[in-house]
């Protein structure tokens, strides 16, 4: 009987330290971040652009929505470069603006409004839709023909800043 008190003790006391990390790490997610990105949460960026990541970069502005269950959410990055040189792999990827694709440019003034609600590092549809910007579709999610979430990165070579947003509804 001390044996199966013991037991049921144990067992009650790891189910609390269990319950406590779990409602921590749920909390920690759900949490929204403004302008709290360090240099490490936003090198997947340039990454993912093929940029290189061996120059000097500070992250200007950042955003994380909280998460839901069904995966909608807002992030974006908005990140001061000195240097924007492509790998060989992702150089086809950057395409000069404007996007003439009327799925893409819906995509991207998705992704811009969004970003744009929530912090004031990113350019205006108009500007980040111009020729004066480099754009990359990393990936777009589609309803339909109707655009309802995109990975998206932007170099504005003028500014030497590098945008990224990632948005899902």
């Amino acid at each position: 009987m001390k044996w199966l008190r013991l037991g049921l003790e144990i067992v009650g006391a790891l189910a609390l330290i269990g319950l406590g990390a779990a409602v921590w790490v749920f909390h920690d997610g759900n949490s929204e971040k403004a302008n709290m990105a360090k240099r490490n949460e936003a090198i997947f960026v340039l990454n993912w652009g093929g940029i290189s990541t061996n120059q000097d970069f500070h992250v200007i502005g950042s955003y994380r929505s909280p998460r839901n269950f069904n995966g909608d959410h807002l992030d974006f990055f908005c990140i001061q470069i000195e240097n924007f040189e492509v790998t060989s792999q992702t150089k086809d990827e950057w395409r000069d603006g404007p996007e003439k694709d009327p799925v893409l440019a819906a995509a991207l003034e998705l992704g811009i409004n969004d970003a744009r609600e929530h912090g004031d590092c990113f350019p205006s549809i108009e500007e980040a839709n111009s020729q004066n910007m480099k754009i990359m579709f990393w990936s777009v999610v589609l309803h339909g023909r109707q655009p309802t979430g995109a990975d998206i990165l932007l170099y504005d070579p003028k500014k030497r800043r590098l945008y990224f947003v990632s948005s899902k509804v």
